[in-house]
């Protein structure tokens, strides 16, 4: 009975507390004295930990984007950057799959490939990231990683364009003979 009382209480990584940790030590609030390199070194553990223990989604995106964009005053890091950009996609994280995604498509910190970015942009625009409906559209139009169809990116930009996404119905636009074609009632979405 005893035992069954350790498993219940066992201690459960709580990783807005890592989170924190690591805001403290990249912004020097709550730390008494002249933040150095360590301390990011420590915010990065911290976040990393807020990943692998507790699978905090958000943690491993928030480290791509630190490498990515060099912020806190962290060096940037292509390949750090992809590789946390690919955890947190791997997880469902929506602006991950998006970035990932185009990671693969202009190699980040990667090799270039149509065919998983249009896989990773597909995985996003399904889960409803707008700009990746676009993105999709785009390599159905451009023929990357896909056989060429213009009538294919024209139902990718259409649903993009829906929400709002101003690239997509420019694209429609351009493709408006086709567009009237496969998505009758089209010239209403674009005011044509």
């Amino acid at each position: 009975n005893n035992n069954n009382n350790n498993n219940n209480n066992k201690i459960q990584p709580f990783a807005p507390a890592m989170k924190r940790i690591a805001q403290c030590h990249f912004t020097g609030n709550g730390i008494h004295r002249t933040l150095t390199k360590t301390d990011q070194k420590i915010a990065i553990q911290w976040l990393a930990t807020a990943y692998s223990l507790a699978k905090d989604l958000d943690a491993a995106y928030e480290l791509a984007q630190i490498y990515e964009h060099s912020l806190h005053g962290v060096e940037i890091d292509i390949y750090a950057a992809a590789e946390w950009s690919l955890k947190a996609a791997q997880g469902g994280h929506l602006e991950a799959m998006a970035d990932y995604a185009m990671c693969c498509e202009l190699g980040c910190g990667r090799d270039v490939s149509d065919e998983e970015a249009l896989n990773w942009y597909m995985k996003a625009a399904n889960a409803g990231h707008v700009a990746a409906n676009y993105c999709v559209g785009e390599a159905f139009e451009e023929a990357r990683g896909v056989p060429q169809s213009d009538e294919e990116a024209c139902l990718w930009y259409f649903k993009a364009a829906k929400q709002g996404d101003e690239d997509s119905k420019r694209a429609l636009k351009r493709l408006h003979d086709i567009a009237r074609i496969v998505l009758p009632g089209v010239a209403n979405l674009l005011a044509v």
